[in-house]
């Protein structure tokens, strides 16, 4: 429902953030008391089932040669900005330690911390939050560069939209299969649920797609169940700002770029059309 996808894209956004204010080379800590045969075995396992699920959205994105170069250029140079920030992170939170450290020693024997040592933790703590605040918006920077290279369906790939489009036809099917009563009893309540106004489809536009797609014979729906889904497919999309967060997690993944690399490698050698 509308609400839902908001709620779901907006933690999304903010999973993204807190994502980017790690350090990329991301290691499982769960490291200790595990033999590095054993956690080398179950980190390559991990690190192939992302390579194939990165070259299912590869493959079904279907990417022109020149729309690889690009894209891997894009990849190249967000991966790079973000790791520049996170060492600039990293710096400054080095700055802060020995100061929160000495905090801490003033606490420990009740002593009143100095006003000049909060000051200055004041200070890098800030700077710390420019940091943040810089890391998080630059990906979307770059996805908006991606964005210019890519189609539409393309788009929809990578956010979901194409799922978003079957949600709606699975809730078409639902629609066309509901008893004559509980047509009448639910379906009124479930086009309030799923409206969302602010895009255009208040609750009595989808009830009334609801109506049409149980009013046309089978043959018409075959015909126009995509029309239909279409209209219906905002209310389980992301925004545009959504979809810029979900484009930048892909550019992002430290696997995006060596896969990338391998497929374009088998396409130039005449491996298939991409």
């Amino acid at each position: 429902m509308s609400r839902d996808n908001q709620s779901r894209f907006q933690a999304l956004r903010f999973a993204v953030i807190a994502m980017l204010l790690m350090p990329l080379a991301l290691v499982c800590s769960c490291q200790a008391q595990t033999p590095n045969n054993q956690q080398d075995a179950a980190e390559s396992v991990a690190q192939m089932r992302q390579d194939l699920n990165l070259l299912e959205t590869l493959n079904r994105l279907s990417l022109s040669p020149q729309q690889a170069e690009k894209l891997l250029s894009i990849a190249t140079r967000a991966q790079e900005a973000t790791a520049a920030f996170d060492a600039l992170r990293q710096k400054t939170a080095a700055r802060l330690l020995p100061l929160l450290d000495k905090q801490f020693n003033f606490m420990l024997q009740d002593q009143q911390v100095p006003a000049e040592l909060l000051e200055q933790i004041g200070q890098v703590e800030l700077q710390l939050q420019q940091i943040a605040e810089q890391t998080a918006g630059a990906p979307l920077t770059f996805a908006a560069e991606a964005r210019k290279i890519l189609t539409q369906p393309q788009i929809l790939i990578i956010t979901g939209g194409d799922e978003a489009r079957q949600a709606a036809e699975e809730m078409l099917i639902w629609v066309r299969e509901l008893s004559a009563e509980d047509f009448n009893s639910e379906a009124r309540s479930n086009a309030e649920a799923l409206a969302d106004p602010d895009i255009g489809l208040d609750a009595d536009t989808v009830y009334a797609i609801f109506v049409k797609t149980r009013a046309i014979s089978a043959e018409d729906y075959a015909r126009q169940v995509q029309q239909l889904a279409e209209k219906l497919a905002p209310l389980y999309r992301s925004d545009a700002t959504g979809e810029d967060v979900l484009i930048a997690k892909l550019l992002l993944n430290e696997r995006f770029i060596p896969v990338l690399r391998r497929r374009m490698q088998y396409l130039s050698a005449g491996g298939g059309q991409g």
